[in-house]
């Protein structure tokens, strides 16, 4: 298990969210915790893209996005055998346990529901990162 304080450091990290406002409150709050590599899609789509042509060591992503969904995304991600290693939070207006089921059914690290706050993803992302071997 690596230190996640120095890893988040050193990964690239993909943040995938249509709104300009939690894009940035979320790429703040990466930067709060040290991170410095973050990359920005606005959709699905553009997140694959941007994953079929770079190393990504974590990824946030929205649920509801245009083109692409945040959970299409995670399925298309767990279906690959070179990205389905990658820790995904996903971030979700919604708390109808339905839906919260089919992420963890698709093999989400870990979700968190809108608004929340930045210490929040913070303890998150932390989180998520201490399981990164």
């Amino acid at each position: 298990m690596k230190d996640p304080l120095k890893l988040i450091k050193t990964i690239n990290i993909l943040v995938a969210d249509d709104m300009e406002a939690i894009r940035t409150l979320v790429k703040a709050s990466l930067k709060t915790v040290g991170a410095n590599n973050i990359d920005i899609a606005y959709d699905g789509e553009s997140a694959w893209k941007v994953l079929s042509n770079k190393k990504i060591g974590l990824i946030i992503c929205d649920w509801d996005m245009p083109k692409m969904s945040g959970l299409d995304l995670l399925k298309k991600i767990k279906a690959s055998s070179e990205h389905k290693h990658i820790p995904f939070l996903l971030l979700t207006a919604t708390t109808e346990k339905a839906l919260v089921m089919q992420a963890v059914k698709a093999g989400v690290t870990d979700y968190l529901s809108k608004p929340f706050k930045p210490s929040e993803l913070e303890y998150r992302v932390v989180k998520m990162l201490r399981k990164v071997k």
